[in-house]
């Protein structure tokens, strides 16, 4: 995945301006920066939301999963009818669906609709439903928040252990140690305009 020379503004607000950085085809790449600097443009930009105003974006990548800050979750829907909305209808449906709650530990809670469940467990349900999806590219905004450790703890393995070797996952956070365990690669944002501060492997 490479970015050339990337412009892109709103008005009068230059939000990226001759922004270029090249991304591996797999491993875990970490996104770190303050808020307003740019990095969701950017991220926009990367799922396919945005059209830059200049330079080059290319990304071979065919399929695109996402954890969007906000949980996005069908209303109406069960837990488990959530997941399963993302996955193509075959005899193993449902037991992926039901892999990736248990994964994520609401499997009990599959029947429920997301208002009645926890913050945390519909947080859960909105990463064991991109996480089903699954794809070549996983992008992951803030995807922890308003977990407990532990709850981290037991689902990291999950999403940064099973299959990064064959894809693709860029993880933005504010948590610097967050970054630093999961990632093997961490690149340190600020702007606007948005601007590589530091980028350093692991």
């Amino acid at each position: 995945m490479k970015c050339n020379n990337l412009g892109k503004s709103f008005g009068n607000k230059i939000v990226l301006e001759n922004f270029s950085l090249e991304l591996p085809d797999n491993g875990v790449v970490a996104f770190m920066s303050p808020s307003g600097s740019g990095k969701t443009t950017l991220t926009r930009i990367i799922i396919g939301l945005e059209t830059p105003d200049s330079g080059k974006f290319v990304c071979k990548k065919k399929q695109i999963s996402v954890v969007f800050q906000e949980n996005r979750l069908l209303p109406g829907v069960t837990a488990l009818g959530n997941v399963m909305s993302v996955l193509k209808k075959s005899a193993e449906q449902k037991d992926i669906a039901l892999s990736w709650l248990d994964k994520m530990g609401i499997k009990s809670s599959g029947h429920l609709l997301p208002r009645q469940l926890s913050g945390g467990m519909r947080r859960r349900l909105a990463i064991a439903r991109a996480m089903a999806y699954g794809g070549d590219l996983i992008i992951l905004d803030e995807p922890f928040a308003g977990l407990d450790d532990a709850t981290r703890k037991n689902i990291y393995p999950h999403i940064f252990d099973d299959g990064k070797k064959d894809r693709l996952i860029i993880l933005v956070t504010h948590d610097l140690k967050e970054a630093e365990l999961l990632s093997d690669r961490l690149i340190v944002l600020g702007g606007p305009p948005l601007t590589v501060l530091e980028d350093k492997m692991k």
